[in-house]
């Protein structure tokens, strides 16, 4: 009776093991988004994806993929929202709202979502923020695909304090560009990189190796190759 039960015992043990480990949890669902040109996405609920809701918005033909045509239209909606006074230009008073106001999350030190999940929120957002520094991320770069501090400024080409609509929509050509991994000229939700906050352990080790042999890191897309 004792060699039965051991050996029940024993292939109990040698089925256990032989069991194949469960598939690793998805990452979860980002807080906040900036789109490529900067535009803030702001998940209201746990269950909301950010990420979604802009790449919704923008393939507006709905056939999973965003072209360069949509795009730029996506940029020139975003740049009609930035461009109160409507005189074609996004100016430096209107870029100082786009960094105070319309997406404050962008400073370091800022709140990354306006409500609280928890007690422990502001514990997590100096986590977020030092983690962000110790991987070369700033400003925009924590909470987007690119590492652009100041998605909105830098697409200010001629360097002459304002954004006009060809740069902003030149800007975006160039944006997608380095996002599509395939060069097939549009983005498709398979070629959309994890966010920062949803980085593997091994994942933020290659970008910090990335981020510190390529030294001048702004622009260069964050997807690890």
């Amino acid at each position: 009776m004792r060699i039965v039960l051991a050996g029940l015992l024993l292939a109990a043990a040698s089925s256990a093991s032989a069991a194949p480990a469960p598939p690793p949890a998805p990452p979860a669902l980002p807080k906040i988004f900036l789109s490529p040109m900067g535009e803030p996405f702001r998940a209201s609920t746990e269950g909301d994806d950010p990420v979604t809701d802009w790449f919704r918005g923008a393939d507006r033909d709905g056939d999973g993929a965003i072209s360069l045509a949509e795009m730029q239209a996506d940029a020139a909606r975003f740049f009609a929202t930035l461009d109160r006074n409507h005189n074609g230009e996004i100016d430096p008073e209107e870029i100082g709202r786009y960094e105070h106001d319309v997406a404050p999350e962008i400073q370091l030190g800022g709140q990354l979502t306006p409500f609280r999940w928890g007690a422990r929120r502001e514990r997590r957002d100096r986590d977020d923020e030092r983690k962000a520094r110790e991987d070369g991320l700033q400003g925009a770069g924590r909470l987007s695909w690119l590492n652009i501090p100041e998605p909105v400024a830098a697409a200010d080409a001629d360097l002459n304090r304002g954004v006009s609509r060809d740069e902003f929509a030149r800007a975006a050509a160039d944006r997608l560009g380095r996002l599509d991994s395939n060069q097939d000229g549009k983005l498709s939700r398979a070629e959309l990189p994890r966010l920062p906050e949803q980085w593997t352990d091994e994942e933020r080790k290659a970008a910090k190796k990335r981020l510190k042999d390529k030294k001048a890191a702004d622009g260069i897309p964050i997807p690890i190759d």
